[in-house]
């Protein structure tokens, strides 16, 4: 069994691919960005990539990025904003779920005026 608490999670940004306005709260990710952070996969999760949880305040996005070797999925907890994906864009709010597929680049913008939260799941192809 795995059981983590977000609250002692420190929210921190992931500059390099995603800009300074997202912060993030990674539980576990298997690669460097997991290390950032000091959490290590659990053995039994053995084909999900990372699960975070993000935090934009209005105007914040992580940025058009694309991952080549994960599936994701964004949940949107708290808020509302525009997500695009490959060159689709659509407006988003709380309760929806946006599946992300491999190698299609996306990104999330809170273009509302409160604090957006995302659920972030991540799995291998």
């Amino acid at each position: 069994m795995y059981i983590k608490s977000i609250t002692k999670i420190k929210k921190k940004t992931l500059e390099d691919i995603h800009g300074g306005s997202t912060l993030y709260q990674v539980f576990w990710q298997s690669d460097a960005h997991g290390a950032k952070f000091g959490e290590t996969k659990p053995d039994s999760m053995k084909s999900f990539t990372n699960f975070a949880r993000l935090t934009l305040k209005p105007g914040g996005t992580n940025q058009i990025h694309v991952h080549e070797d994960a599936e994701q999925v964004y949940i949107v907890l708290k808020g509302e904003g525009t997500v695009q994906v490959g060159d689709e864009k659509a407006k988003v709010r709380a309760g929806d779920a946006i599946f992300l597929p491999a190698k299609v680049p996306h990104g999330f913008i809170n273009t509302g005026n409160k604090t957006a939260v995302l659920l972030l799941v991540g799995t291998r192809v």
